[in-house]
């Protein structure tokens, strides 16, 4: 049984020094570790943006798997990689399933699922040869073997923990195994994406299953701090946090973790523990778990994301005609496209909804022919900014200090939130106004 479950991110693979230091932990420890590892994004990207344009004449699937073949050399001249059958064998299975794609233009969710896990498997495959060539052995344990058993929503599937542990648990882990993370295997045997770069949600549910005592996550893309280091040089590393405050910034620049991570955690209170990786050692930065700690100042974090539109249903009499907004998130449900939050007014209902959904959106709105609706806007040149911290409902000042932040600078508010959360207010503005507005918040609440 593994006694230490790491969530690990293939785009170390372009980090020397970050697989260097992890060369070196792994050798000195005398623990079973158990690496549950992502994809690196180029690799990523390249499938999930490349299958599309497979399903016309003119698409060309030797140019995508040709640019994936680059990507992977360039890894394997960093460490001066030999062959490595594996790797040889999952490409060769992707050419595959891509003239495939290409030649029948079935594109469907499962087969689509299927080609995007390659991204992992290329990945652990990849972080073994590291191993091996620094003398460290290692098991490679893919998802159509290890038993983790999703649910059949193609791409934001859920896992099932009970269903999987008895098959999970009945594997002979050795002192390091490596786990292609993100991906599930359904009932009936297909593959099955958790979600995008979900790969420490994988590693959760495996700490969950194995009642470890923690969940360590090392060196992760984006660290957990008081603001984002490209707007505030000095920006701290926040020491403690709240599972509801990670979940939080995890939907805003906190990209480096997946939002569902707390889930199989919580009813176990397993801790995780967020790790940089320096000079052969790991450091802590931040610990996550499910004890409740206010900060002195309430705010934890100056958060912030552009991935977000405002959708404006307008006119004057949206306010009063019942049904208008279950019209339109039940549109929305049918197609996939998630809500952040909805914000009305008796003349406009505004939702907010990822900026990447905007044509469809448009597109399905108009095709309603909502009553009392004149016009039908959306801004996208916009950002949302937030304040994360528990207690913000007991101490109500924290909203007008944010306020009066944005006021005292000239910076226009398009929409604002707070109060149906004790842990977040945020403000909507555009996207020009950011830098300013996230320096002087974080000035307000952190100098």
């Amino acid at each position: 049984m593994p006694e230490c479950i790491v969530r690990f991110s293939g785009d170390n693979l372009k980090k020397p020094r970050i697989i260097s230091s992890l060369v070196a932990l792994l050798t000195k420890s005398n623990e079973k570790h158990l690496l549950v590892v992502s994809a690196p994004r180029e690799i990523q990207d390249l499938l999930t943006q490349g299958l599309l344009p497979l399903r016309s004449s003119s698409g060309n699937p030797q140019i995508l798997i040709s640019q994936i073949k680059d990507e992977v050399d360039k890894i394997k001249k960093e460490y001066g990689l030999s062959e490595c059958p594996k790797l040889t064998e999952a490409l060769n299975k992707l050419d595959i399933l891509l003239q495939g794609i290409h030649f029948t233009g079935d594109f469907s969710p499962a087969l689509q699922d299927q080609v995007i896990s390659f991204a992992e498997k290329i990945s652990t495959i990849l972080l073994a040869a590291v191993l091996e060539q620094n003398k460290l052995k290692s098991q490679i344990i893919f998802p159509e073997e290890l038993g983790l058993v999703v649910s059949e929503e193609f791409g934001n599937a859920s896992i099932y923990l009970e269903e999987s542990q008895t098959a999970i648990k009945a594997h002979n882990f050795g002192a390091i195994t490596l786990v292609p993370g993100s991906v599930g295997k359904t009932q009936k045997e297909k593959i099955a994406r958790i979600g995008d770069r979900a790969a420490d949600y994988t590693a959760a549910a495996l700490a969950s299953i194995f009642n470890t005592d923690r969940l360590e996550l090392w060196q992760i893309r984006t660290p957990f701090k008081t603001a984002d280091e490209d707007f505030v040089e000095k920006a701290d590393y926040i020491e403690s946090l709240t599972y509801a405050e990670a979940s939080e910034l995890s939907y805003f620049n906190y990209s480096g973790i997946h939002p569902r991570i707390v889930e199989p955690l919580i009813d176990k209170h397993i801790p995780i523990l967020v790790y940089d990786l320096q000079n052969d050692q790991k450091i802590l930065r931040t610990r996550i778990n499910s004890q409740s700690i206010v900060s002195p100042h309430i705010v934890k974090s100056v958060a912030h994301t552009d991935d977000i539109a405002i959708l404006k249903l307008n006119g004057p009499g949206v306010g009063f005609k019942p049904g208008i907004l279950a019209k339109v998130t039940s549109a929305f449900n049918k197609n996939h496209i998630n809500i952040r939050s909805v914000i009305t007014a008796q003349t406009s209902i505004n939702i907010l909804i990822d900026k990447a959904a905007v044509s469809r959106v448009k597109q399905l709105t108009e095709d309603l022919n909502l009553p009392s609706v004149s016009n039908v806007e959306i801004a996208d040149k916009v950002s949302l900014i937030a304040i994360v911290g528990h207690g913000m409902q007991a101490h109500h000042g924290i909203s007008a200090q944010l306020f009066a932040a944005v006021a005292n600078n000239k910076i226009n508010v398009l929409l604002s939130g707070s109060g149906a959360s004790d842990l977040v207010s945020y403000l909507v503005i555009d996207e020009n106004d950011k830098p300013k507005a996230i320096k002087e918040i974080h000035k307000t609440f952190f100098n």
